[in-house]
């Protein structure tokens, strides 16, 4: 269905914006005067996503206004973590993935984070970089440890103001070990950013997920290590090198 004509459908009325991105159509349109946006998912991650925020809002979790086997409308945001001081943003953050933790599992499957770093673990790499960090996360995907529903992409752009609530959107539905949902967030919202702030992520997220500052460091350096692996143009991976660099070196 057009993404107007799914406004149209949930009784909001399009204001002819519309957006096209290689997984989403997205639209706005205003709802009892509020403006809304939907979100329609053009492939199999989007509406896990998607299923993913919608089963978070009946549980509390998150303001999806309405939502079928590809959609979700929701109220459109103002701001970002973006628009906050770093440190602020940080505690958001952990405020968010605290919350999301304390929400009940989907009935559907998700995706493993084996199955994630299937393209960090699964083959070799020329960068010895990768090649490190690649170890390193099949060191911590070995170990028995209880898995837990992951949002999977969660960082400033990610986080959302809807009302005065700070709300995540656009989750990749996996499950698995609960550090690897602050690690995006330690390589963000820049390079700079992410260096200044490191030491005192790693210190913040630990303290409030309860998780053992060292483990945190090794699943942020794996996390590195991916988003390198997905990097499509020459310094989008500037901030995950940076990081890993640092970590690397701690580990020396």
């Amino acid at each position: 269905m057009d993404p107007d004509e799914r406004l149209r459908a949930w009784g909001a009325e399009p204001t002819g914006e519309r957006w096209t991105t290689p997984s989403s159509d997205l639209a706005a349109g205003v709802l009892a005067g509020e403006p809304v946006i939907v979100k329609a998912a053009r492939i199999e991650e989007e509406r896990r996503g998607n299923r993913l925020m919608a089963w978070w809002s009946e549980h509390g979790g998150l303001p999806v206004l309405r939502a079928d086997g590809d959609a979700i409308l929701m109220r459109r945001a103002g701001r970002s973590l973006l628009d906050l001081p770093l440190a602020e943003a940080d505690r958001v953050i952990a405020d968010v993935a605290v919350g999301l933790r304390a929400l009940p599992a989907p009935p559907f499957p998700l995706v493993p984070l084996a199955v994630w770093f299937r393209d960090l673990v699964d083959r070799p790499h020329a960068d010895p970089l990768l090649d490190r960090a690649g170890a390193v996360a099949r060191e911590l995907l070995a170990r028995p440890a209880a898995a837990v529903v992951l949002h999977g992409d969660l960082h400033h752009g990610n986080v959302l103001d809807q009302g005065g609530r700070w709300v995540p959107i656009d989750p990749k539905g996996l499950v698995g070990h609960p550090a690897f949902d602050v690690a995006n967030a330690c390589c963000n919202p820049s390079a700079e950013a992410a260096a200044d702030r490191l030491d005192a992520r790693l210190a913040l997220f630990s303290t409030r997920l309860g998780l053992d500052v060292g483990e945190l460091a090794d699943w942020v350096l794996a996390w590195c290590g991916l988003s390198i692996c997905w990097a499509s143009e020459a310094g989008q991976d500037l901030a995950c090198r940076t990081v890993a660099e640092r970590l690397l070196t701690s580990r020396s």
